[in-house]
C-alpha cells in the first residue's frame, strides 16, 4: 500500500483540480490532489503552531524615547508587518512576587504597538517604563 507523500516543510497550493464525471477516475491521478489536501493540512497545522509560540521582548529602561508618547523600537526575527501579535507580561513562575509585580507593572504602561517587517515598536501614552522588563509576544508569522 502507497501512502500520501507529505512535503518537510509542508507546502501550501491553491492549484486543486476539481474532479467531475467525467474525469477519469485513477487512484495515481487522484492522490495527486489529495497529497496536495493533506499537504494543505499540514502547512496550515505549522502556520499554527508557530503563530502560538511566544516570543519573549527585553525592553530596556533606556530603550524609550524622551516624548510622548513614549517608544521603543525592536528587532523581532520574523515579525512581518502584518502580524498583529498579542502581548503578555513575562513572568516566569520562578521570580520573586516584587519582580512579577514590577514587570506586570511595567508592561501595563505599554498602550498600543506597530509591527514592521523585522521590527516592532511599543509606545506608552501615559508613562514613561523606569524599569527593564520583558513581555511575550504571540502570533509572529515566522516564529519557529
Amino acid at each position: 500500500m502507497a501512502f500520501c507523500n507529505i512535503k518537510n516543510p509542508p507546502e501550501y497550493s491553491t492549484e486543486i483540480r476539481k474532479w467531475d464525471r467525467d474525469t477519469l477516475a485513477d487512484g495515481q491521478e487522484m492522490a495527486v490532489e489529495i497529497e496536495q489536501l493533506f499537504n494543505n493540512t499540514f502547512y496550515n497545522k505549522m502556520v499554527q503552531e508557530q503563530h502560538e509560540q511566544p516570543i519573549e521582548i527585553s525592553l530596556p529602561a533606556a530603550g524609550w524615547s524622551n516624548t510622548i508618547p513614549y517608544s521603543q523600537k525592536v528587532a523581532v526575527v520574523g515579525i512581518k508587518a502584518s502580524d498583529n501579535p498579542e502581548l503578555y507580561p513575562c513572568t516566569p513562575k520562578n521570580l520573586e512576587p516584587a519582580e512579577v509585580k514590577i514587570r506586570r507593572k511595567m508592561a501595563g504602561m505599554i498602550t498600543d504597538g506597530e509591527t514592521e517587517d523585522g521590527y516592532v515598536t511599543f509606545y506608552c501614552g501615559e508613562k514613561k517604563p523606569t524599569k527593564d522588563f520583558c513581555v511575550y509576544l504571540r502570533g509572529v508569522s515566522a516564529n519557529g
